[in-house]
């Protein structure tokens, strides 16, 4: 036992020795003046440029990609929900209002345009542009107005109102979302 303190007192003392002439070398100071090597900067400064331009470039393309698949899921949804809203308003004026049939379809447009709403909904990550992503909230929440309002068996009065006010957001969304 008492070998290995020795060996341990013996390392303590060679590690203590090895930092005292390390602090020693390194403690002496440099006379001059610190001065900037100018063609280093407009190297370096031009490296910075650059790549905050391509960094900017990269988030502008993302969000003209993302903005751009918001659009295609909303043109997409619109059609599924005129769809299979036209269906139900198309067997509904052959039919009478508690015709099995017609309720049927009212049931599939209420699910087809909530779900259609709920995959837009998705598609409205905070990448896609503040100027189209406003108008496709509207349309998503109208979306989900007419369905509520059809899955309520609304009278014809309130459900027309409620069809007005999506062909309005509709149209302001398909206008927004047509350079996309």
């Amino acid at each position: 036992m008492r070998r290995l303190e020795r060996a341990g007192l013996a390392t303590a003392v060679a590690a203590t020795a090895v930092g005292l002439v390390t602090i020693g070398a390194c403690s002496s100071q440099v006379s001059g003046t610190a001065a900037v090597n100018e063609s280093d900067l407009a190297a370096y400064t031009s490296e910075v440029t650059a790549s905050s331009v391509a960094a900017s470039s990269s988030r502008a393309a993302a969000a003209e990609r993302t903005t751009a698949a918001a659009c295609t899921a909303m043109r997409n949804a619109n059609a599924s929900s005129v769809r299979a809203f036209n269906d139900y308003i198309n067997l509904s004026n052959d039919r009478p209002a508690d015709d099995p049939e017609v309720n049927a379809k009212a049931d599939v447009a209420v699910t087809t345009m909530h779900d259609n709403a709920h995959t837009l909904d998705g598609a409205l990550t905070r990448d896609v542009a503040d100027d189209v992503a406003g108008p496709l909230r509207d349309y998503r929440d109208d979306t989900n107005g007419l369905a509520d309002t059809l899955a309520k068996r609304a009278p014809t009065d309130s459900l027309n109102a409620a069809v007005d006010k999506f062909n309005g957001t509709k149209d302001k969304a398909l206008d927004v979302c047509q350079d996309y």
